[in-house]
């Protein structure tokens, strides 16, 4: 533990401090060979920091497809062909680097039926923090868009929120529930998000999930 403090201590010299004036003028040997190890304290301390904060990195996002299956089929119950289709769609998306547009997934049934908790399970297998993650979305028609009269505004409102969250991680999950109850004009301000297409205004949603519940 010794040399993590002597590290953090020589930062603060540094960055913190004047001793950086002071060692003015410096040999251009003893500057590079600073910044090299400055270089390699900050990876160092950076790789720390991942570890530790959820980031949008394979530390973090990671798709186990033994997971899924094994929960599909020991969870979710009398859906056996539907787990099939989801396995088969997910395990196709995430083990493909370069997919040409979004997963989109619409899952329908009554009330019960296992749609939120198929959502969750997916989330659950990319995940590490699972449906708590701050890379996965959850949006439900009377609670975020209750009111018909302000459609317009929830319709620039969701189109800047969707881009914004997948500039911040491509790997994004957005869930959209109760889809009956969600007015035509929200699902078609995103639809251009979930096309083919390279990018939209410089960004990619190839690599997004998006998972409508009806």
């Amino acid at each position: 533990m010794q040399p993590r403090k002597r590290h953090v201590l020589l930062l603060w010299l540094l960055f913190c401090s004047g001793v950086a004036e002071a060692l003015e003028p410096i040999s251009t040997t003893i500057a590079v060979g600073m910044a090299g190890a400055l270089t390699g304290i900050l990876v160092k301390y950076r790789n720390i920091f991942f570890r530790f904060h959820e980031c949008c990195r394979p530390e973090w996002i990671s798709f186990n497809k033994t997971r899924l299956k094994t929960d599909l089929e020991s969870k979710l119950f009398g859906q056996h062909i539907a787990s099939r289709i989801i396995l088969k769609a997910v395990s196709g998306f995430m083990y493909n680097d370069n997919p040409k547009k979004p997963l989109v997934l619409s899952l329908h049934g009554w009330t019960g039926t296992g749609k939120t908790f198929v959502s969750k399970l997916i989330a659950d297998s990319i995940y590490a923090e699972g449906m708590q993650s701050s890379f996965v979305h959850v949006f439900t028609s009377t609670l975020h868009f209750p009111h018909s009269e302000h459609i317009a505004t929830y319709e620039s409102q969701l189109q800047q929120w969707v881009r914004g969250k997948v500039i911040n991680c491509e790997r994004s999950m957005f869930i959209f529930d109760e889809m009956d109850k969600m007015h035509p004009g929200l699902i078609d301000s995103i639809k251009q998000y979930l096309d083919y297409h390279v990018k939209l205004d410089g960004v990619s949603y190839r690599k997004s999930i998006f998972i409508f519940l009806r």
